[in-house]
């Protein structure tokens, strides 16, 4: 199994559980709960995924271009996550607007 195909994997088995099990069990789904949570899990994603492949100089294909592990895993997990987090926020009908501080 390729390295890229092993690390596309783990991200979307990674973000599979934070939208099936994590975020539809917040009290208070909004936008900035995801973001917070999300943040904690990309640093998860790199830190796992970081000790596999840092210092390996293991090659990642983005089809076009060859990115470092970091990159792939930061690319891969945005395009994952964004049909799941537009299917989220619509079921949750979580406000996409920034909070401002009028509110």
């Amino acid at each position: 199994m390729s390295a890229e195909l092993k690390v596309l994997i783990f991200v979307a088995a990674t973000l599979g559980f934070a939208y099936v099990a994590v975020y539809p069990r917040l009290k208070q789904k909004s936008l900035t709960r995801m973001m917070q949570i999300d943040l904690l899990l990309s640093v998860m994603m790199l830190a796992c995924v970081g000790a596999v492949y840092a210092g390996t100089a293991t090659p990642f294909s983005m089809v076009l271009f060859h990115t470092p592990w970091w990159l792939f895993t930061l690319i891969c997990a945005a395009i994952v996550e964004a049909p799941l987090f537009w299917w989220f926020c619509k079921r949750w009908d979580i406000d996409l607007r920034w909070p401002s501080e009028d509110e």
